[in-house]
């Protein structure tokens, strides 16, 4: 059981208090709960969550809006709360529109990532929330559906414009919550955008792309540049749907955790790439990260990423390309630019 993330290791200790499924679990990392509870579902918006899923029988869910279900399929859900409260808002409201009144709801989550304080805010058309168990740093509510609700995804989009130099229209990104700096713009992004040369073609990927401000910016610059935007998230994904949309670009969207031998090469990669692993700083995604771009880089290919300088990027650059150079820097954030060169 240790292997389990904390939230599951509490499902499963006090799995007497839930009722007999079939369950719908919403946003879970670990499947194998299906050896202990009866689970008829799931809702992931986290790609890497939804394919361990599929490996387990019942219906699975990927996606920014929530599955269709019929009215007698699910008993109970229980959500793994999400860190962003605006999240957890918004998966409140779609979970009342998916389940009919009177279906019981447990939120689980670790005591850092909120689910202390979500009892003061929990809406009107859930129960209030009662604590029923404790354990390994997390809490265990028990709630229920009240009352129905209406859900449309784009009630709940947010737009912000960047000015871009040779434009006289600004970029408007759309943005979900549970999307990367929503519902702006992160400072990291902004100064890459500062530096970023203007490429005229080539095949370019914008990795952990967020609401797609990276690739929709470079597209704009020329429409022969062909962009894939890859995120793990079905939010981020919409999101890019959107921005994409709004500047009449089109792009290949990929919902994915990596990248997979199947994409081949790009001339040129991007990314504010990602070091959290749910709530904890995780230097293996990094390094993973990098490895990954130089295996699917063209010889002669780049790469261009922004991070935080207390982030041991200059190491991992170091290690996996041999030579990068420092394009920028101020007192929070660093520009890198690599390049796949024939190792002698």
């Amino acid at each position: 059981m240790s292997a389990l993330h904390a939230p599951s290791q509490l499902l499963l200790r006090q799995q007497q208090l839930l009722p007999e499924g079939p369950l719908l679990v919403i946003n879970g990392p670990d499947p194998e709960l299906s050896q202990s509870l009866s689970i008829g579902a799931s809702w992931n918006w986290h790609a890497g969550y939804h394919q361990a899923w599929l490996r387990q029988a019942g219906q699975h869910h990927f996606g920014a809006e929530p599955p269709l279900l019929a009215a007698d399929q699910i008993n109970a859900a229980i959500l793994y709360l999400p860190k962003e409260k605006a999240l957890a808002d918004m998966v409140f409201v779609a979970l009342a529109a998916t389940l009919k009144s009177g279906t019981p709801l447990f939120i689980v989550g670790e005591n850092r990532g909120g689910i202390k304080s979500i009892h003061k805010r929990m809406p009107e058309f859930l129960q209030t929330a009662q604590k029923i168990a404790v354990g390994h740093h997390c809490v265990l509510l028990a709630s229920a559906i009240d009352a129905a609700q209406h859900f449309q995804l784009d009630d709940f989009i947010r737009w912000c414009e960047l000015d871009q130099p040779g434009h006289v229209e600004p970029l408007r990104l759309a943005s979900f919550p549970g999307v990367f700096a929503y519902p702006s713009i992160d400072a990291g992004s902004a100064m890459l955008l500062e530096h970023l040369p203007q490429w005229q073609q080539g095949r370019v990927l914008d990795f952990a792309c967020g609401h797609g401000v990276l690739g929709a910016w470079l597209q704009r610059n020329s429409s022969a540049l062909t962009v894939d935007y890859l995120d793990v998230s079905a939010l981020a994904l919409a999101a890019t749907t959107r921005t994409l949309a709004a500047q009449q670009l089109t792009g290949t969207l990929i919902a994915q955790d990596g990248l997979a031998a199947e994409q081949g090469q790009y001339k040129y990669i991007v990314s504010h790439p990602p070091f959290h692993t749910g709530l904890a700083t995780d230097y293996k995604i990094g390094a993973e990260f990098l490895k990954q771009s130089r295996q699917h880089l063209e010889r002669g290919g780049e790469l261009w990423l922004v991070a935080n300088r207390f982030l041991p990027w200059p190491e991992l650059l170091e290690q996996v390309f041999g030579r990068f150079e420092r394009v920028a820097q101020d007192n929070k954030f660093a520009v890198y630019r690599a390049i796949h060169e024939v190792r002698r």
